[in-house]
């Protein structure tokens, strides 16, 4: 699986080109880290959007299930060259739209208002217990 990570990635750089290829990693991994890992910046945060620190994990599951599906496609004996290139914009597109969802996690909690402080209930007596006897 890793020879085929690495396959994919040179596959990529000469599909897109050197620094598009370079780009798309960028994004991907700061917006899988910027939608997990950014959340801890203000204390109120996670809980604006607390799918933000499932998306690793789902972005792993989902790039699992592609590679498993072209390997699957393989052992069926279509032709390697095509699925391979089909699965590359599959993987493409999916990592894609997981940095997506991690920004879009960052900027709803950065934008989300702190919680209102918890008001301090302030007792005070009632007036006819408490005798006041202050005269000019």
């Amino acid at each position: 699986m890793f020879s085929e990570m690495g396959a994919r990635r040179a596959r990529l750089r000469s599909a897109l080109g050197d620094r598009a290829q370079g780009f798309f990693e960028f994004l991907i991994m700061s917006g899988l880290a910027l939608g997990s890992l950014g959340l801890l910046l203000r204390d109120w945060m996670p809980a604006a959007a607390p799918w933000g620190f499932a998306l690793p994990f789902v972005f792993l599951i989902g790039y699992f299930l592609i590679e498993f599906r072209r390997q699957a496609a393989l052992a069926r004996g279509d032709d390697p060259a095509k699925t391979s290139s089909g699965y590359d914009w599959v993987t493409l597109l999916w990592s894609l739209g997981c940095a997506l969802a991690g920004a879009a996690a960052f900027v709803i909690a950065w934008t989300s208002a702190p919680p209102a402080p918890p008001e301090e209930e302030v007792w005070t007596p009632p007036q006819s217990s408490v005798p006041v006897d202050i005269a000019p």
